[in-house]
C-alpha cells in the first residue's frame, strides 16, 4: 500500500477527503491496495461479523409518472401488465414468506403512481403492522414520499409523521443514483431530485428516522460526479448520524431506455464494484460503518469479493422482486442459508439484524 500511504495517514487521522483525492482513488488508485485499506478499516469498525436481514421486497405498483431512462420496471398505467396491489393482495403476498423465511424487513418500494394518496400507504402500513408485528417496514422512495406531499399539499415532515404514525420504521436510500443536475437530466430524473433527495433525508434525520444511502453508478457519470455524491452524503451524515447504510449498486441497462439509445451498452464490471466498494468504505471511515455489497445485481461470488474490499454488511434475503428482473437479468430468490454459507466460506461470522441494524441472532 505504498502509494496510498499519504490516504491511510490521513484517513486514520479522521481528515475528510476531497473531491480531487476521490477521483484519484476511482482513476489512479491500485484497486488491491484500495482493497486492503478498505478491508483494514472494515476490520476496525465491526471486525470479521458480516450482517444480512432476512428481508423481502414489496414492489407494490409498477405505474410510475417519472419514467426514468434507466428504469424498465415502470409503466404509464395504460399497459395490460400495469398493476397496484390492494391491500388484502400485499397481505397475502406478504403471508407467502413471512413465517416460512422468518422475515424480518419488509422493503416497500414501487412507482411514482399518482392516483395513490396518503390514506393508500397508512391503511397498507396499518394493516401490515397488525397481521405482521415482528415486521419492520423500509419504504418508500423519497420520490414517492415527494410526490405524496405535493399531491396532498402537505409538507414533507407532515408526510412522513404520518406514515411513521401507521407504521414505517426506516427508509430506503432509492431514488439517490448520482446527485448532479446535469447527469439526472440525461437519465430522465428531474434536475433538481437530487438536491430533494437529501431535503426530505435530512428531514427524516432531524425526526429521528434512520434511513439508508445509496449511488447509482456505469451510467452516463464522471469520476467527479460520484465524489461530490459520497461527499454530500458524508455531510448529511456529519449532521445528524442518521444513514445506517451505504450501498454503490452499478447500474442494470437491458431493457431501459439509456441502452435502446445505444448510451450505455453494458453494465460496470467486477473491479469497478469492488473499486466503489472500498472507496465508499474510506471516505465514510469513522462515520458511517455499515457498506452494503449490493449482491442482487452482481451474484453471491461478487458479494462475498465485496466483503473482502470492505463491506461488512450483504444486504437482505430476496423473495418477489421485480425491477431487477424487468432489466432481463434473472436473479431469483435468495435465501438466508445461502447467505450464511457464503459469508463463513470466506471466514467470516454471520450475524442477523433488523431493519434499525440492531443483531437478531449470531451464527457461529
Amino acid at each position: 500500500m505504498e502509494d496510498l500511504a499519504w490516504l491511510s495517514e490521513s484517513v486514520r487521522s479522521g481528515d475528510t477527503l476531497t473531491e480531487d483525492d476521490i477521483i484519484y482513488m476511482y482513476e489512479e488508485a491500485d484497486l488491491h491496495s484500495l482493497g486492503a485499506l478498505a478491508r483494514e478499516l472494515a476490520d476496525r469498525a465491526t471486525g470479521n461479523r458480516i450482517s444480512f436481514v432476512s428481508n423481502m421486497i414489496l414492489n407494490y405498483t409498477n405505474v410510475c409518472n417519472v419514467r426514468c431512462h434507466f428504469c424498465a420496471f415502470y409503466r404509464t398505467g395504460t399497459e395490460s401488465d400495469a398493476y397496484t396491489m390492494t391491500r388484502e393482495q400485499v397481505l397475502e403476498r406478504i403471508s407467502l414468506f413471512y413465517d416460512r423465511y422468518g422475515i424480518r424487513q419488509l422493503l416497500i418500494q414501487g412507482g411514482v403512481n399518482p392516483s395513490l394518496g396518503i390514506e393508500y400507504y397508512e391503511d397498507l402500513f396499518r394493516a401490515i403492522r397488525e397481521r405482521f408485528p415482528e415486521l419492520g417496514i423500509h419504504g418508500l422512495s423519497t420520490s414517492e414520499i415527494s410526490f405524496i406531499s405535493r399531491k396532498e399539499k402537505m409538507s414533507v415532515r407532515e408526510v412522513i409523521s404520518r406514515l411513521r404514525e401507521a407504521g414505517l420504521e426506516t427508509i430506503p436510500g432509492a431514488g439517490a443514483e448520482i446527485f448532479d443536475p446535469e447527469v439526472r437530466k440525461k437519465i430522465g430524473r428531474p434536475p433538481m431530485s437530487g438536491k430533494e433527495w437529501l431535503s426530505v433525508m435530512e428531514t427524516a434525520h432531524s425526526m429521528g428516522i434512520k434511513t439508508s444511502a445509496t449511488m447509482m453508478f456505469g451510467h452516463l457519470e464522471t469520476s467527479r460526479d460520484r465524489a461530490r455524491h459520497l461527499l454530500s452524503i458524508l455531510e448529511l451524515q456529519k449532521k445528524y448520524h442518521g444513514f445506517l447504510s451505504f450501498t454503490p449498486w452499478n447500474f442494470e441497462p437491458g431493457g431501459t431506455r439509456l441502452q435502446k439509445e445505444g448510451k450505455v451498452t453494458y453494465r460496470a464490471g467486477g473491479q469497478e464494484v469492488l473499486r466503489n466498494i472500498a472507496i465508499s468504505r474510506i471516505v465514510f471511515s469513522g462515520h458511517l460503518d455499515t457498506i452494503q455489497s449490493s449482491w442482487l445485481t452482481n451474484g453471491v461470488q461478487m458479494g462475498q469479493m465485496a466483503i473482502l474490499y470492505g463491506a461488512n454488511d450483504w444486504g437482505g434475503t430476496i423473495y418477489d422482486e421485480r425491477v431487477i428482473p424487468a432489466t432481463g437479468k434473472q436473479v431469483g430468490n435468495l435465501r438466508k442459508e445461502t447467505i450464511i454459507s457464503g459469508i463463513k466460506q470466506i471466514g467470516m461470522v454471520p450475524v442477523e439484524r433488523n431493519n434499525r441494524y440492531e443483531v437478531i441472532r449470531e451464527y457461529t
